[in-house]
């Protein structure tokens, strides 16, 4: 674009010139009176001066573009890194914001605002106020735009408030920037499951277990949404590996009593019945229960890594 007003007005201004010079030499040749040898003589002149204006022109206008097209060019590439540079440094703005070059008295003086507004938030969130507490959370969010606790908080309202969609691009946002983390995945697969996106909750929950193959909750969950989704197999594997983790659980031993009943496993479903009676013996679901593993209809084989919760684990 450059390039093209340089062009254009070089052009523009040596044709006025043009236009000057020759109107000045036809009057002054037009006004002589001759003989026709003479006239034509003079023709011959005019067009040779004519003919040399022109080449001028031309040689001249060569030589501007040639001049003129790197200058345009490098003006051109000029302008195009610095508007990249600007962007590029919007952006940087944007994601790292200016507390991150605070020094440590105005650190902690923004941290402490940003506890302050989340612990304002959170007695809002506690009285069910879940507007109030959700501008609370962005006001932090304002102040510090990488704030971890602002936008945990935020996912754990939005989660509450039934806004999974807003759960989970919050989560994902959390992930951008702490990195890896198998809590976050949880969150994930819990907004996923809550929306009923049963086979990506899957994965999230399997991610999280890729991270920390020790924490109950991830397996319990996961067996969970497999009994949802009907895969009786792969929900009693990972019923077990919740219940070795964590033996004396009753939400683990109570998903397991389900899974167990849903795959026809009436003594895995019975054992797990007793286990719970002991450590849960107030639970209004064991009649309930009893009765349904009455019904079950006991499998006559049972796979070699299967085990009853009385087998040493």
């Amino acid at each position: 674009m450059l390039l093209d007003l340089i062009a254009i007005s070089i052009l523009v201004i040596s044709l006025a010139a043009l236009v000057v010079i020759i109107g000045r030499k036809f009057p002054l040749l037009a006004s002589v009176h001759t003989s026709a040898t003479e006239q034509r003589l003079e023709e011959r002149k005019s067009s040779l001066i004519e003919q040399r204006l022109r080449r001028k022109f031309t040689a001249w206008r060569e030589r501007a573009v040639t001049v003129a097209g790197p200058v345009g060019a490098a003006a051109g590439r000029a302008w195009a890194g610095a508007h990249k540079k600007l962007v590029d440094l919007e952006h940087e703005y944007r994601v790292r914001s200016l507390p991150v070059f605070l020094n440590r008295r105005q650190r902690h003086k923004l941290d402490a605002e940003i506890q302050a507004l989340l612990e304002q938030a959170r007695a809002m969130y506690d009285e069910g106020e879940y507007a109030a507490a959700e501008e609370k959370a962005l006001q932090a969010i304002r102040l510090e735009p990488r704030s971890v606790p602002a936008f945990d908080f935020l996912g754990e309202l939005y989660m509450k408030s039934g806004e999974y969609g807003h759960a989970r691009e919050v989560y994902r946002y959390l992930l951008k920037l702490v990195g890896e983390s198998d809590a976050i995945y949880e969150h994930l697969g819990e907004a996923d499951q809550a929306a009923g996106d049963l086979k990506n909750a899957q994965q999230e929950y399997e991610h999280a277990i890729a991270l920390n193959a020790n924490d109950a909750a991830y397996y319990l969950n996961l067996a969970k949404v497999d009994r949802m989704l009907e895969e009786w197999a792969m929900a009693f594997e990972r019923i077990q590996e919740a219940l070795r983790r964590e033996p004396n659980s009753p939400k683990v031993l109570d998903e397991y009593i389900e899974i167990s009943i849903g795959a026809g496993k009436k003594e895995f479903a019975q054992d797990a019945l007793k286990k719970l009676q002991e450590v849960n013996p107030t639970n209004s679901k064991i009649p309930e229960w009893q009765e349904r593993i009455n019904e079950v209809v006991t499998k006559p084989i049972i796979a070699e890594d299967e085990q009853s919760i009385h087998t040493p684990l």
